[in-house]
Parts: C-alpha cells; sequence; structure tokens
C-alpha cells in the first residue's frame, strides 16, 4: 500500500470518527433540549458522514469509469445536502442564542 493511500484512508477515517463524535453530540443535544437546530445539525452530520463513506468506497473496491462517476456524483449530493443543513443548523442555534442572551438581559438587568 502506498503512502498515498494509507494518508488518504487515515484522513477519511479521521474525518467519519470526528463527524460521528459531532453527531452524537447532536443527538445527545436534541433529547436534551428538543431544539430543532439540533436535528438539522444532525441531518447535515449524518449527510457528511454518507458522503466520507462514499468517497472511500473507491479505496476498497476498484469501479469503471461510469461506475465512479456515478458514485462521486451521488457523493456531491450527500455534500451538498450535508452543508446546506448544517448551515441551517448553525444559524438556527446562534438565532436561538441570541433569544436566550436578550432574554438573560432583561431578567438579569445586565449585558454580558
Amino acid at each position: 500500500m502506498s503512502i498515498f493511500r494509507m494518508i488518504w484512508l487515515a484522513a477519511i477515517v479521521i474525518a467519519v470518527g470526528t463527524q460521528i463524535v459531532m453527531l452524537s453530540l447532536q443527538v445527545s443535544a436534541l433529547r436534551r433540549y428538543g431544539h430543532r437546530s439540533f436535528w438539522f445539525l444532525g441531518v447535515g452530520t449524518f449527510c457528511v458522514v454518507v458522503y466520507a463513506i462514499i468517497y472511500a468506497v473507491p479505496f476498497f473496491v476498484t469501479l469503471g469509469k461510469n461506475a465512479l462517476a456515478t458514485l462521486l456524483v451521488v457523493g456531491i449530493a450527500f455534500a451538498l445536502i450535508g452543508v446546506i443543513f448544517g448551515v441551517w443548523g448553525t444559524a438556527s442555534l446562534f438565532r436561538r442564542f441570541g433569544e436566550l442572551h436578550r432574554a438573560s438581559i432583561v431578567v438579569n438587568g445586565d449585558a454580558a
């Protein structure tokens, strides 16, 4: 196995591992707080995990040009959906944080 293939595989494993940890944190937060932003973030993270796994497939299986092109297009679709839901979830989370911050100012009478 070439050093480049090993580095590529290591990068995919690290990315998928990180995303699985993030997904578990998001699911835990969704259960605890029930805010929709965690649902959006979870969907986005799940799609990115699928994208990374799809991009790892050529490492294990030799595919023809058409099959590889189709696989990569499907991977890009998951990545795009993941980005959309990730940005949407992040914006929703920031919006909710702002609402809570403004409410705390009213209750406490001071700005943080």
